[in-house]
């Protein structure tokens, strides 16, 4: 049960790319950061490592972002019961296979209800893409020789970013993070994508 709460706050945390590959470093890291804010729309699927001081294990992770609109799919051998989070402003369902569905306004409120804990889920669309979320004071902030986040320290989360690699969207070549490293107390996931399309898909 521990675990899959853990699982539960791990799918609302962290998302990178996986392989290694040509780097074009920014010509302006800020200019950069702005690009990755405007990539809302997004799909990928690959693997969440989760560990704890009780337990660990992975499971297959999926994630379809659209603007404000999103959903998740969890499963594997963690995923004995398989979940679906599915949000909107306003509104987060949590299905879980042969238990009722629960509803809360915003992810935060889901999780509280969930599992007892909060988490900063609004800012964690913008640790996705390698971004600091904004209005969250930063306590730390390392860069790479590229200029590009290598240690990131928010919210009572130390995210460590590796192995970027370029992608292409609307013309730009954007480097995201290939693996995210994110501990919070006892609390350590490690996410790994197979693919990530950027843009609004069909």
């Amino acid at each position: 049960m521990m675990l899959r709460c853990v699982l539960l706050i791990a799918l609302l945390v962290i998302t990178g790319c996986v392989h290694r590959g040509s780097l074009t470093p920014p010509q302006d890291v800020l200019e950069h950061q702005r690009q990755l804010q405007q990539v809302n729309d997004w799909q990928l699927t690959g693997k969440l490592g989760i560990r704890t001081s009780d337990d660990s294990g992975s499971a297959s992770l999926k994630w379809a972002q659209q603007t404000a609109h999103y959903q998740i799919n969890l499963s594997g051998p963690l995923g004995q019961k398989r979940m679906i989070i599915t949000g909107e402003p306003g509104n987060v369902r949590l299905e879980q296979t042969g238990e009722p569905v629960q509803q809360a306004k915003t992810a935060e409120a889901l999780i509280k209800k969930s599992v007892g804990w909060t988490l900063p889920v609004t800012q964690l669309a913008y640790w996705v893409r390698g971004v600091p979320a904004p209005k969250l004071r930063i306590t730390h902030l390392q860069q790479n020789t590229n200029g590009l986040l290598d240690q990131l320290h928010q919210g009572g989360w130390i995210i460590t970013y590796s192995n970027y690699r370029d992608h292409q969207y609307n013309g730009l070549t954007l480097p995201l993070p290939g693996k995210i490293t994110a501990e919070y107390k006892d609390v350590r996931l490690i996410l790994a994508i197979r693919d990530w399309q950027l843009g609004a898909q069909e």
